[in-house]
């Protein structure tokens, strides 16, 4: 029989992606807080008011509602109301409803600083987000029992699938501008998932019944002059790059050590999903080229 899942955060753009590829696989049940382009959302101003009830006869909940860092955000509450709360909540009107697996997403930021991550990396914490995720992970695991399992999936940076949004979409609209960028000869490596292949790894934890920490990635880690490199490739704007002299990326690293972790560090995480049960389809070339048409389409830039 159909699995019938439902989706916390339907709005969200990761979760509007698992709808489209899983809409005719799975029976859904969207949930949100607005409308979106989905079809029978079904609206919670506070998605704390949702109850056992409203996930009768669910199978799997999977929960996309979240706040992300943002600097200007300062008040603490408003993460541990979302992070936190939030999802403790939902799982504990899921397992009351009989719902069997809950399924949260999570995030890397729970290891804070680490720039080699795998499954026996110890959470770190260093920011109001990865804090109050980290909270409600702890939390969702002791509420763990036989027939109510809970998977977190902690992955990294999300880009494609159109105007995924994050640094990725950032760094390429950077890179339109023309002007020369300083990573030329930049050999870090940093690991990335393409949203189609973050979406395929969900299916396959519902499917594989897989629980505890998961991390997704494309198996494939890249540089940022790669990433660069690629948006050359497909882009008809001149991407130059330059070297960095190692004076300026030493004032970089220590005046502006988040910056230089983004651009100039090294971020591996061990991906935990079996090359038997997952196998990434799309690559970085994929992601980007999708995020350069979609850019496209209020820009005057030509693709290649």
């Amino acid at each position: 029989m159909m699995k019938k899942i439902a989706i916390i955060g339907s709005d969200s753009f990761i979760a509007g992606k698992f709808i489209s590829a899983y809409i005719n696989k799975y029976s859904l049940k969207l949930f949100a807080r607005k409308p979106s382009s989905a079809m029978n959302v079904i609206l919670f101003p506070d998605l704390r008011d949702i109850k056992s009830d409203d996930l009768d006869g669910v199978d799997v909940v999977i929960n996309f509602a979240a706040i992300v860092h943002q600097p200007n955000v300062k008040d603490e509450s408003i993460y541990l109301r979302v992070n936190t709360e939030l999802p403790i909540h939902l799982a504990t009107q899921s397992r009351k409803a009989g719902v069997k697996h809950f399924i949260q997403m999570s995030t890397i930021a729970v290891y804070g600083k680490a720039n080699s991550i795998n499954e026996n990396t110890k959470e770190n914490p260093v920011n109001s987000y990865g804090k109050s995720k980290l909270m409600a992970d702890k939390a969702l695991l002791l509420m763990e029992q036989d027939n109510f399992k809970i998977s977190l999936v902690r992955a990294p940076m999300v880009y494609g699938g159109g105007l995924a949004p994050g640094n990725m979409q950032r760094l390429i609209k950077l890179a339109l501008k023309g002007f020369p960028l300083p990573f030329k000869g930049i050999n870090n490596k940093r690991d990335f998932i393409h949203v189609h292949n973050l979406v395929l790894a969900l299916s396959i934890i519902i499917n594989q019944e897989i629980y505890k920490v998961i991390l997704p990635t494309d198996k494939n880690p890249v540089s940022t002059e790669q990433i660069l490199s690629i948006i050359r490739k497909y882009s008809s704007k001149k991407v130059r790059l330059i070297p960095i002299s190692g004076f300026l990326l030493y004032f970089i690293k220590n005046t502006l050590p988040s910056m230089y972790e983004k651009l100039y560090g090294n971020l591996l995480v061990s991906c935990t999903l079996n090359d038997r049960h997952y196998k990434p389809k799309y690559t970085i070339h994929d992601g980007i080229r999708e995020m350069l048409i979609a850019i496209n389409k209020s820009n005057t830039f030509v693709l290649k």
